[in-house]
C-alpha cells in the first residue's frame, strides 16, 4: 500500500507508513464514494524551523523536526484521529473522518494539548521545541480523487482551510480554536476568549479562543445552570433510595439509562445537595470514549478524585488508607505489587520502588486489583463514613476496569455506598438483577416540559406552533433542545407579541454542528452498507418500505442488515409487513445531511418516478420529490396541483407550503415572485382553525 502523504510504499496489512508514520486506511474498509460529515482539523506547525535549518546542520535538524513530528502523530492517534499529511515541519490532522466520534471537536483539543505537552518532554536539556496550532470545526465533503498517482480521499470545506488560516494567527505556544469547535466540545474546555479575527482571504470575522492550562485543559463537568425541568418520578425515586441508605446504613445502587443528551447526568447532579445534608460524602466520577483503551483508567480516575478532597495524590491517598499497622506484611506486598501495576505508566505517583512487587500473570493482576480495589473501598467507607459514589457513562468504561466496577456495584450495600451509575441503552450486565439495584430508563421530556424548557433557556415564551414543532422534531431531548433553540436564535429566531418565533431552517431541517456530530458518530459506527441503507431512507422520509430503499439505493433488499439497523435503534419496526421508521427524527436529519446534494436530487427524481407509477400517488409529496430533485419542468406544475387541491380542502397552510416551494425553485424573478404572493395571500386569509395562534 502506497503512502498517501509521503508515497513511500508499504508492505500488505501495514497500519501506519513506516517512512512518515501516517495512518494508512485499509483496503478492507470501503471508503464511501463521496458524503459530507462533520470534521475537526488541527493544523500544527513548528515554530523557527527556518532559524534552526541556518543555525544547525541538516542533519541534526533533520533528527529533530523528525522526532518532534513521529510526537505529534502519536498524539493524534491517541485520540484516533487521522493524519492526513506530514508538509514540511507541520501536520494536518482530522477528527471525525475515516470514522466519526461524537466528541471529535474534544479530541482535537486534548490531541493539540498533547502535542505542545511532548514537544515540551523532547526540548528538556536542549534547543526548545514550540508550536502553533489551530483547530477549526466544519462540515466538509470527504469524496475519492483520481489523479496519475492513484487515488486517494480529499476533504473539501472552510474547515480545513481556516485551521492552517487560525495557526497563522497563534503565538509560540498558542493553541486557538474556532467557536464551532468550542460549541461542539459542549462546554467542557477550559479557554479564553480571544475574540474576532479577519482570516486570510475571507470577509467575514472569525471568533477565536485560546486553549488554557497545562496539566488539564478540560473543565470538569457541571450541571447545566436553571433547575430541572420535569424527571419528578426518577427524582423521587433517586431521593428515596438515599433516604433509605441513610436509614439502614446500607448501600444501593440506581441506574440512570438513556441516550445521549436526554439528561442522564443533570438527573444525577440532582441529588447531591440532598446526599451533602443528609451526610453523605460525595464523589464523581466519568469515563471518557477516548479512554476505552487506557488500562485502568477508570481505577486511576476514581483514586485522583477521592484524594483531590483531601488535598493530596492518589498514590500518598491509597498508601495512607491502605497499608496500617494491622495488614500483613504478605498482604502488604500483595498490595503494593497491585498498587504499582495499576500505577506503571501514569500520573499515580509514589509507587517507583514498588514496580518490581507487581505480578506479572495477567490472572493474577486482575486478582490482586480486585482485592486492593475492594480493601480500599472498605477502609474509604469505615473510616470516611456514607458516600455518593456517582459512575457516568459506565458504557466508556475501560475493560481492564469493569471488573472493579462491577465488584463496586455487588459490594455496595456492605459499603455503605449509595451507587448511582449513568449509562446509554444497551445490553444490562448481570448485576442488574441485584435486589439493591434500581434501574431506570429515561426518556424525552413530554410536549409541556419542552414548552418549559424552551422557555427558560430562550427567557421568552415559545410561540405554540414552535413548540410543537420544537417538540416533535427533538422528542423531548434536552440537548437537542438546547442546541436547535440556540442555532435558530442566532439564524434568525424573533419575537412576535412577546412571543419567541423560531427561525425555519433550523426549527425544520436544518441540523446544528453540535448534534451533526453527536448523531453522525452512530450512524458512521455502521457498516458502509447499512449507512448508505439509512441515507437512502432518509430521502424517503421519517417512515419507509425496506423494500422500496432497496429498490431505490439499486441492491437486493437485505433483511439481515435491516434487522442490525433495528438492533441499533437507529430504526424501529412499524409493523410486519417491512415498515419501518427512524428512531429519532433527527437521525433522520443527520443521516440525509451526510448526502451530497447531487446524490439527494438523483434520489428525490427516482423515488418521485416511483411514485408516479403507483396508481393514485399523492400528488403533493410527488411535487416536493420533484421539487428537491431540482426537476423545475416537471415540479412547477405538480406544485401549482398540489396547491389548487390543498385550497379546495381549505388547507391554506399547505397550499402556502406548495407555492413557497415552487419560489424557492425559481430562486427569483416574476414568477418566483407571484407564488410568494399566493402563499403570503393564502396564509392571511387563513382562519384561526388553520394556523396556530396565540
Amino acid at each position: 500500500m502506497r503512502c498517501p502523504a509521503c508515497g513511500v510504499p508499504n508492505g500488505h496489512g501495514a497500519r501506519f507508513c513506516n517512512q512518515c508514520g501516517t495512518r494508512l486506511r485499509s483496503r478492507g474498509r470501503a471508503t464511501p464514494g463521496a458524503d459530507r460529515r462533520v470534521v475537526s482539523a488541527l493544523f500544527a506547525d513548528l515554530v523557527d524551523y527556518v532559524r534552526m535549518i541556518a543555525e544547525h546542520d541538516p542533519e541534526e535538524v533533520r533528527q529533530r523536526v523528525d522526532a518532534a513530528l513521529a510526537a505529534m502523530a502519536e498524539a493524534v492517534h491517541r485520540y484516533e484521529g487521522t493524519v492526513e499529511k506530514f508538509i514540511g515541519d507541520a501536520v494536518f490532522a482530522v477528527f471525525g473522518f475515516p470514522r466519526a466520534h461524537d466528541d471529535d471537536a474534544l479530541r482535537a483539543a486534548l490531541c493539540a494539548a498533547a502535542i505542545r505537552d511532548g514537544l515540551a518532554e523532547l526540548s528538556r536539556g536542549g534547543e526548545v521545541l514550540q508550536v502553533r496550532i489551530g483547530i477549526a470545526t466544519g462540515e466538509v465533503v470527504a469524496a475519492e480523487r483520481s489523479g496519475a498517482g492513484g487515488s486517494d480521499v480529499s476533504l473539501t470545506g472552510p474547515a480545513i482551510v481556516n485551521a492552517a488560516r487560525i495557526q497563522d494567527l497563534a503565538r509560540p505556544g498558542d493553541i486557538l480554536l474556532d467557536e464551532a469547535t468550542v460549541r461542539a466540545a459542549r462546554d467542557r474546555l477550559d479557554v479564553e476568549d480571544r475574540g474576532y479575527e479577519l482570516l486570510r482571504g475571507q470577509s467575514r470575522p472569525v471568533r477565536l479562543y485560546s486553549l488554557r492550562g497545562d496539566a488539564s485543559v478540560l473543565r470538569p463537568w457541571g450541571p447545566p445552570r436553571g433547575r430541572i425541568v420535569g424527571r419528578a418520578t426518577e427524582r423521587r425515586v433517586l431521593r428515596d433510595a438515599l433516604t433509605d441508605a441513610a436509614r439502614t446504613g446500607r448501600g444501593h445502587v440506581v441506574v440512570v439509562a438513556g441516550d445521549a443528551g436526554v439528561g442522564k447526568s443533570r438527573l444525577l447532579a440532582d441529588l447531591e445537595l440532598d446526599a451533602r445534608a443528609a451526610g453523605f460524602a460525595w464523589t464523581w466520577t466519568e469515563n471518557v470514549s477516548y479512554g476505552t483503551g487506557e488500562p485502568y483508567r477508570f481505577i486511576r480516575h476514581f483514586a485522583q478524585v477521592i484524594a483531590d478532597e483531601h488535598a493530596t495524590d492518589s498514590g500518598a491517598f491509597a498508601r495512607r488508607l491502605l497499608f496500617t499497622d494491622e495488614l500483613a506484611p504478605d498482604q502488604a506486598r500483595r498490595f503494593a505489587g497491585a498498587i504499582a501495576a495499576v500505577a506503571r505508566d501514569a500520573a499515580f505517583s509514589g509507587w517507583e520502588a514498588e514496580a518490581a512487587l507487581a505480578p506479572t500473570e495477567p490472572a493474577e493482576v486482575v486478582s490482586a486489583v480486585l482485592e486492593v480495589s475492594l480493601q480500599y473501598s472498605r477502609r474509604l467507607s469505615a473510616e470516611l463514613g456514607p458516600r455518593v459514589v456517582v459512575v457516568d457513562d459506565v458504557h466508556w468504561a475501560d475493560q481492564s476496569s469493569r471488573p472493579m466496577i462491577d465488584q463496586l456495584v455487588r459490594e455496595a450495600p456492605t459499603l455503605r455506598f449509595l451507587v448511582l451509575i449513568g449509562t446509554r441503552p444497551g445490553r444490562r450486565p448481570a448485576w442488574s438483577r441485584y435486589p439493591h439495584v434500581t434501574w431506570l430508563e429515561l426518556s424525552g421530556l413530554g410536549p409541556d416540559e419542552t414548552d418549559q424548557l424552551a422557555g427558560e433557556l430562550a427567557g421568552s415564551p415559545l410561540h405554540p406552533g414552535d413548540s410543537a414543532r420544537l417538540h416533535e422534531r427533538t422528542e423531548g431531548n434536552p440537548l437537542f433542545i438546547g442546541e436547535i433553540l440556540r442555532a435558530s436564535l442566532e439564524d434568525g429566531g424573533f419575537a412576535i407579541g412577546g412571543r419567541l418565533s423560531l427561525d425555519d431552517g433550523v426549527a425544520g431541517g436544518r441540523v446544528p454542528l453540535t448534534l451533526r456530530s453527536l448523531l453522525g458518530a452512530r450512524i458512521d459506527a455502521l457498516h458502509e452498507d447499512a449507512r448508505e441503507f439509512l441515507q437512502v431512507a432518509s430521502v424517503v422520509g421519517m417512515t419507509f418500505q425496506a423494500a422500496l430503499v432497496a429498490e431505490l439505493a439499486g441492491a437486493a433488499l437485505d433483511a439481515a442488515l435491516v434487522g442490525r439497523l433495528g438492533d441499533s435503534t437507529l430504526v424501529v419496526p412499524v409493523d410486519p409487513g417491512g415498515t419501518w421508521r427512524f428512531g429519532h427524527p433527527l437521525v433522520r436529519d443527520v443521516a440525509y445531511a451526510g448526502l451530497l446534494a447531487s446524490r439527494r436530487r438523483e434520489l428525490h427524481g427516482r423515488l418521485a418516478d416511483r411514485l408516479e407509477g403507483r396508481p393514485g400517488g399523492a400528488i403533493g409529496r410527488i411535487a416536493q420529490h420533484r421539487a428537491l430533485a431540482a426537476d423545475i419542468e416537471r415540479a412547477i406544475p405538480l406544485l401549482e396541483e398540489a396547491a389548487a387541491q390543498a385550497l379546495a380542502l381549505g388547507a391554506t397552510a399547505e397550499a402556502a407550503g406548495f407555492w413557497r416551494s415552487a419560489a424557492e425553485l425559481l430562486g427569483g424573478g416574476p414568477d418566483a415572485d407571484r407564488y410568494r404572493s399566493l402563499a403570503a395571500d393564502a396564509l392571511a386569509s387563513a382562519t384561526p382553525a388553520t394556523v396556530a395562534t396565540d
